[in-house]
């Protein structure tokens, strides 16, 4: 009884999350808070000023193009897509296999840059929104990282995603 009970204290202790504390934890969660309220839901509602106060003044944006941007290019392109889209929504986890999890942060693998940071927060999901002109409605599965600094604002971003279907609502 005493060795079950020992190894069952030594399985508990070792399956806990290395090096996540519960003020690292509560920092994620905020960060995932600030990318739904502002980011998620300005868009939804068409508010650009919400979706502006997602980011810092400094930030850079990578774009899935390639190019990096900062404020004020990135100003001009959420002003397109406000201008130019309706009936935007987000669905979080769409499309990863297993979960709907849609918010990640820190990594165990490789173990050489193992990192349980709070303000790296990877977001995975499926934008859909409709062409204000057109009618036409097009859906982008997106991955984007984002880096927050201790004002809880993003410092840098990366976007990945193919907008094939957005450009062809144009048409």
């Amino acid at each position: 009884m005493r060795k079950l009970l020992l190894t069952t204290i030594i399985l508990f202790v070792s399956c806990e999350a290395p090096g996540v504390s519960e003020a690292d934890s509560a920092t994620f969660e905020k960060n995932v808070q600030t990318i739904k309220d502002t980011w998620i839901e300005g868009y939804m509602e068409g508010d650009f000023d919400k979706v502006v106060s997602l980011m810092s003044d400094s930030i850079q944006w990578n774009g899935p193009n390639g190019s990096t941007v900062g404020i004020e290019v990135l100003k001009e392109s959420i002003q397109f897509w406000i201008e130019n889209f309706e009936d935007v929504s987000f669905e979080e986890g769409s499309g990863l296999p297993g979960t709907n999890t849609g918010y990640w942060g820190g990594n165990t693998y490789p173990l050489s840059e193992a990192m349980s940071g709070p303000n790296n927060v990877r977001m995975y999901g499926v934008w859909s929104m409709k062409n204000s002109n057109t009618g036409k409605t097009a859906k982008v599965k997106s991955y984007s990282v984002l880096n927050f600094n201790e004002d809880g604002k993003v410092i840098e971003a990366t976007e990945y995603g193919s907008y094939n279907s957005v450009l062809e609502t144009f048409e």
